[in-house]
Parts: structure tokens; C-alpha cells; sequence
């Protein structure tokens, strides 16, 4: 059967690689890749011709589907996150079974996110904005709404996600801000006149209203991005060494601590440490894919995916023998964990373990 099945996916392969594919094809491709690496099957009897070549029409189909969809986009089957993945496993001609290993009940409980935050209100009282009670109360007392009264005092408010949490909010000039989870962002009940300040420590969308009398800037612990009008992400953990801001639309200027400055384009992304590194990046749109419910690596270091993993499906993080790996792929968010882990484990050729609420990689 095995045998069979290897001949079958051959040429079911080299009619792919033609293009002559139909859509029972590709979903035939489809079940290939979800039942091979459980069946322990490998690919060594293609050679690397036709490795290489699988690999760009699997890059091809997937760049095709990418550009032909907005961001809210339709939720990616099984091949088009596994595909990706499974890449470096096609160039290296494997497909590893995986053994039959206890499975701890961290990583059973271990669930996708969910809309939640809390609000802390300026006398420290905190309100689940997830709850109709607290909600209720909030708008009783003017708070959710936000002031428009100029006569009342300016109060800080703070909306924060936990891990495993994601949250949208209309701030008081009416830009709205998407948070990831394991974020914060404090906001005034009502801008000045000729300004608009929040912070944000964690990653967060913006699309920012336009009033050019009041430039809007979103500070972190590493840099400030000032802008007029325009949507952009800022990925700002503390985790991570280096703030990420994703330029979607419009102009914004990054400064770093040290006052070194760049003014954006759309399309560009800066990388803000001690210096910045400012780029073009393909497909910038799908940095903020996590708000229409994805993960996306671009060459991003396995230590970092873990981290997102970590605060999306609430887990503690110990990243000490992480190797230094580049991840690349877009990932449903609401897939189990075990499937992602299993496919880095065999794709990084790592061992990672969740016990006790945290994921660690075994040396």
C-alpha cells in the first residue's frame, strides 16, 4: 500500500508541477500532505530538480491565493498553512512520522485565543469588557463612550488583553486600534486640541483618523511613531529586542530613543533598537494578519514564533536551547497547538515539550 501511494503521489506531484492540476487534484494534494508525515512516508525518490521546482509552485499557488484576497480574508485549509511549513521537509526530501508520545494536559487545555480585555480605570478599578454587567456599568458612568464634555477633567484609561485574549476599540477621535494578545494600550478620555498621545506596550493595529491640527503618536518603551492619518502595526513586546512598525497606508515617522529618525512608506517596515533598520517588506498587510486570525513568519526567528505562541495560547515561554531557525508560513490561529508544534518540532528538528503551562524546548 505504502508503495502505491508513493507512485500515486509521483505522479499526482509532476501533474502538479504542470499546472494541469484540477481543484479534486489540489485537494488530493491536500490529503497527501495531512496523511503522509503520519504515515512515515518520504520523498527521497525525487530528486533535487524536482524538489526545488515543487517548492516554487508550492510558493507560486500560495502567493496567488494571498494576493487575490483582502485581509479579512477566508480562513486557510489544512494545505495552505501546512504546505508552507512542510517546505523545508520537501527540500530535504523527508517526511518524518512522528512517535506516539504522552501528551500533557497543558497542551490539551492549551486553547486559540478569544475577544477579551479588561479596562483599568484611573482609581485602579478594572472592568472585563467582556462582561454585559461591567459594560453596563462602564456606560452608566460615561466611561466605555469616552468625554466629549470639555469642562471634565482629563482621566488616563487603559485597556488590557491577557494571553490568549485580542480586543478592538474605537478611541475618542473615533481611530480605531486592533490589540493582540498580551497587550496594553493607555489612551486620555479626550485628546488636547493639537495633539493625540497613547502608549502601547504588546502589538497593535492603528487606523488612524485624520486631523491634520492634531498629529496622533503611539509611544512604546523604545520609539514613538507620529503620524496625520494613516494604518499601520507596531509590534512592541517586551520580549523582543528590536519595536517592528509596519507602514500599511499613509506617512508616519519612527524616532527611536536615541532621536535617530525615518519617515515611512507605505509597504516599508522599520525594526527599531538602539538603531533602525528600515526596509521594503513583500505583502506588508500580512504583519497585521493577526487580526483576521492569522499567524505570519516572515524569516522570523523561532525563539519569536514561540513567543507568539506562547502569548495566543497562554502558555510561559522558555526559550533557552531554542536553535536559531527562520520561520516562514501563515498559520490559522484557531488550529490546535499540537499541529503547529508538531510541525516545527519536525521542520526545526527540535523536541518541544508542554507541561505545567510551559513550553520548552529540549536541548
Amino acid at each position: 500500500m505504502i508503495s502505491q501511494m508513493k507512485m500515486n503521489l509521483r505522479k499526482l506531484i509532476k501533474k502538479y508541477l504542470k499546472g494541469k492540476t484540477n481543484a479534486l487534484e489540489d485537494n488530493q494534494v491536500d490529503e497527501f500532505y495531512h496523511y503522509l508525515p503520519s504515515e512515515g512516508h518520504d520523498l527521497n525518490d525525487f530528486n533535487e530538480e524536482e524538489k526545488t521546482a515543487l517548492e516554487k509552485a508550492i510558493w507560486q499557488k500560495i502567493q496567488l491565493a494571498k494576493d487575490s484576497r483582502e485581509i479579512q480574508r477566508p480562513k486557510p485549509n489544512y494545505y495552505k498553512w501546512a504546505a508552507v511549513i512542510a517546505i523545508p521537509l520537501l527540500m530535504a526530501g523527508l517526511f518524518l512520522m512522528k512517535e506516539n508520545k504522552p501528551t500533557d494536559e497543558s497542551l490539551l487545555l492549551a486553547q486559540p485565543g478569544s475577544f477579551t480585555a479588561n479596562l483599568v480605570t484611573p482609581e485602579g478599578k478594572t472592568y472585563s469588557l467582556a462582561s454585559i454587567d461591567d459594560l453596563q456599568k462602564l456606560q452608566q458612568q460615561g466611561i466605555y463612550q469616552g468625554q466629549t464634555d470639555t469642562e471634565q477633567p482629563v482621566l488616563m484609561h487603559e485597556i488590557q488583553t491577557p494571553k490568549g485574549g485580542y480586543y478592538q476599540l474605537i478611541l475618542p477621535d473615533s481611530s480605531k486600534v486592533w490589540l493582540n494578545a498580551a497587550s496594553t494600550i493607555r489612551f486620555p478620555s479626550r485628546f488636547a486640541a493639537n495633539k493625540r498621545e497613547v502608549y502601547l506596550e504588546g502589538e497593535g493595529y492603528f487606523d488612524v483618523t485624520h486631523h491634520p491640527e492634531a498629529p496622533f503618536s503611539v509611544k512604546t518603551a523604545k520609539q514613538t511613531t507620529r503620524v496625520l492619518g494613516t494604518k499601520f502595526n507596531i509590534n512592541a513586546y517586551a520580549d523582543v529586542e528590536e519595536d517592528w512598525v509596519t507602514l500599511i497606508e499613509g506617512s508616519v515617522e519612527a524616532t527611536s530613543l536615541t532621536q535617530e529618525k525615518v519617515l515611512m512608506k507605505p509597504g516599508y517596515q522599520a525594526k527599531i533598537g538602539q538603531r533602525i533598520a528600515y526596509a521594503k517588506v513583500d505583502h506588508a498587510a500580512d504583519f497585521a494578519a493577526w487580526r483576521s486570525g492569522d499567524f505570519y513568519f516572515d524569516n522570523t526567528p523561532l525563539k519569536q514564533v514561540l513567543h507568539m505562541l506562547g502569548r495566543w495560547y497562554n502558555l510561559d515561554v522558555d526559550t533557552q536551547h531554542v536553535p536559531d531557525n527562520r520561520i516562514n508560513g501563515l498559520i490559522p490561529r484557531n488550529v490546535p497547538l499540537k499541529d503547529i508544534l508538531n510541525l516545527l518540532e519536525t521542520t526545526s528538528k527540535i523536541t518541544i515539550t508542554v507541561k505545567d503551562g510551559k513550553l520548552k524546548v529540549q536541548p
